[in-house]
């Protein structure tokens, strides 16, 4: 997990989808529904979205997040 300083005391939280799971009490044997509702719960009002990793783009969608207020940003490992 990364700390991104946006200024003005604003952060946006990088993680992976596993890491934002843990923040969320997800745990292995949890079914599909049970996760996104978990996870739902932990984001709560946060501003928040979630990318595929390329590394191509990485800068772009980590600039366009910041610019957007996005305070959550989670990054999906493409399969």
């Amino acid at each position: 997990m990364k700390i991104n300083s946006l200024g003005l005391g604003q952060e946006m939280l990088e993680m992976s989808l596993k890491e934002a799971y843990n923040m969320s009490g997800v745990y292995d044997d949890d079914d599909g529904f049970v996760r996104d509702t978990k996870l739902a719960a932990w984001l709560d009002r946060r501003r928040h979205r979630c990318v595929v990793f390329d590394v191509r783009t990485y800068s772009a969608e980590l600039e366009k997040a910041a610019a957007d207020g996005i305070e959550v940003l989670i990054i999906k490992e493409e399969k």
